[in-house]
């Protein structure tokens, strides 16, 4: 009989509330401390545990706290389509706690601002920002000063951040700064805290924001800024190699070299960003090669600790995809033409993209790929590409690539159908084994350095 209870109501607390109010706590620490980044994984944990004891256990008594941490969870994680229904229905709720009320009321009020409900938000937020709890209240001016910046109304910052001291005051608009997406303000408010020295982690969170809202001198001068102020090493080690990394990710190999040998020198030899800032030095040389045996020297020479780096091991994954591509027994040019669409769009290796191209289009003319793999290869090479295309014009007449290129109806060629399904055919095989081959290397065991010194 006990069990039956057990399983009827404390195992729902226990598995369920317990679990999601716990993560929730966390998540209240952090938001404290100003990391909401943080905190935001912590809220969506507390959401996706409270949504496992209301689906299941719907009747549950335990279900208007559910509501609450599965809404409050999901608002501040960021998931407010999840969010808005839960905090609806506990709002609802005629027995619930002048906190956990007025904690939902700003959770909710901060996904009516991501939703652009900004007026909605502040009104509800100003109604909040002298709780006597003062957890509540920080949230809730917090979120009425990014309510306020995102209505134009810059000069109501202050006011509602006018507890914040001295130098919380700045990181708090540039948090607001960042949610309204007023860039331009978040630029000049981290300028001002580099010139004294102020560091956060909050200003990767920025560098990241500015860049990938496309103002990628925003970013680079908020970096050059810290770098400039002489901050700590680790600091600029840090901001060095996460513009580096995005340098590198919008193929502006140059910049990024730079900013990931600064992140190696600064941040020490035995450090986890020296290893990710030289895996990535060391696969800078990626777009150079031209074979698969001069991919093999470029990882030779690279150091075993680096090998070893997440970098390292993802990029050595797709070369084993590519490897299992190249190496299929396939007639049909399919695995070939995969191979080089995986050298070119996750290895950025476009000489071995074209490379494999041209392998197809000299060595497999007669196949259904040979003249999409003269005009993929006309694509990387624009010195040949006229030559490439008129050869196209003239040896495949009948091909959907020389239709296209004619300005006709590709759809009407018997290949425009028979492609995308040899294609598809061939990756499913290809993957399966990858697939195996990877998960055996993953869980391979780990030599003993000292059980083999011992032999």
């Amino acid at each position: 009989m006990v069990g039956l209870v057990c399983l009827a109501s404390g195992c729902v607390y226990f598995n369920g509330v317990y679990n999601a109010s716990a993560a929730a706590r966390n998540g209240d620490a952090r938001l404290r401390r100003g990391a909401e980044s943080e905190a935001a994984t912590f809220f969506q944990t507390s959401a996706a545990k409270a949504e496992t004891v209301l689906v299941r256990h719907a009747s549950s008594s335990w279900r208007h706290r559910a509501l609450y941490l599965a809404g409050r969870g999901a608002a501040l994680g960021g998931q407010c389509d999840q969010a808005l229904p839960r905090l609806q229905e506990f709002l609802l709720v005629p027995d619930a706690t002048v906190d956990d009320r007025a904690r939902a009321r700003v959770a909710l009020a901060s996904c009516e601002l991501r939703l652009s409900r900004v007026a909605e938000a502040r009104a509800r937020l100003d109604s909040l920002t002298d709780m006597g709890n003062p957890d509540v209240a920080r949230q809730a001016r917090l979120w009425a000063a990014r309510a306020a910046l995102a209505a134009g109304d810059r000069d109501a910052v202050t006011g509602y951040l006018r507890d914040a001291d001295d130098n919380v005051l700045p990181w708090e608009l540039v948090v607001a700064s960042l949610s309204a997406r007023e860039y331009v303000r978040v630029e000049s408010l981290l300028v001002q805290r580099a010139a004294r020295k102020d560091y956060r982690d909050d200003v990767l969170r920025a560098v990241r924001e500015l860049w990938d809202a496309g103002d990628f001198a925003a970013a680079e001068a908020v970096v050059h800024a810290y770098e400039t102020a002489g901050v700590r090493d680790a600091a600029r080690a840090a901001l060095h190699f996460t513009i580096g990394d995005l340098n590198l990710r919008t193929g502006r190999d140059s910049l990024a070299r730079q900013h990931l040998f600064a992140a190696r020198t600064l941040a020490g030899r035995d450090t986890v960003t020296a290893r990710e800032a030289s895996a990535r030095l060391g696969y800078l040389l990626l777009p150079r090669v031209t074979t698969l045996r001069e991919i093999d020297t470029l990882v030779a020479r690279l150091d075993s600790t680096v090998r070893r780096s997440q970098y390292a091991q993802r990029i050595a994954e797709r070369i084993l995809l590519l490897r299992v591509l190249v190496q299929a027994d396939d007639a049909t040019g399919a695995s070939v033409y995969l191979a080089a669409e995986v050298a070119r769009d996750s290895l950025r290796a476009p000489s071995l993209a074209k490379s494999l191209f041209l392998r197809i289009a000299r060595e497999m003319p007669g196949t259904p790929f040979a003249a999409q793999a003269w005009y993929a290869a006309s694509l990387l090479a624009p010195d040949s590409a006229d030559a490439w295309t008129a050869h196209i014009r003239s040896t495949y007449v009948s091909s959907s690539t020389a239709a296209w290129l004619r300005g006709e109806d590709p759809s009407t060629r018997p290949d425009f159908s028979m492609t995308p399904d040899l294609l598809t055919l061939r990756w499913n095989d290809a993957l399966r084994i990858w697939t195996d081959s990877v998960r055996r290397l993953r869980t391979a065991p780990k030599s003993n350095p000292k059980s083999a010194e011992r032999k």
